[in-house]
């Protein structure tokens, strides 16, 4: 009896470790305005400096649950507005199978596979 609770212990501890998957994408920052038509300006120099001093501070984070069936291979892609939740655009999405995703995923038999996906904002 001991044995068999061992052994499953082992084998779920195996399940949720394999489990984990991550995906970062990082997105460079859009272009000033004043930058568009001529690099040389004051204004584009005037908008990268003042872009340069809001580089310390981060912007929000969005957090999306996303669901996938069958083993996570439908739906094949999911589309994500960014603009949505980034008007000044996105720094970085990371999507990443949680503690919580991996043990339903593992409860349903690998039918039901949810993940979550964070997106990181530019400061506005």
């Amino acid at each position: 009896m001991y044995a068999v609770k061992t052994y499953i212990i082992i084998l779920l501890t195996f399940c949720f470790s394999i489990g984990c998957r991550h995906a970062w994408v990082s997105y460079p920052q859009k272009v000033p305005e004043p930058c568009r038509l001529y690099q040389g300006s004051k204004e584009c120099k005037l908008a990268l400096e003042e872009r340069a001093n809001h580089t310390g501070q981060t912007g929000p984070i969005h957090s999306v649950n996303q669901s996938y069936y069958l083993f996570g291979l439908y739906p094949s892609e999911i589309v994500v507005n960014l603009e949505k939740y980034c008007p000044s655009g996105p720094k970085s999405a990371h999507q990443f199978q949680s503690f919580s995703d991996a043990f339903w995923e593992q409860i349903t038999l690998l039918i039901y596979s949810p993940r979550t996906l964070e997106i990181e904002c530019y400061p506005v």
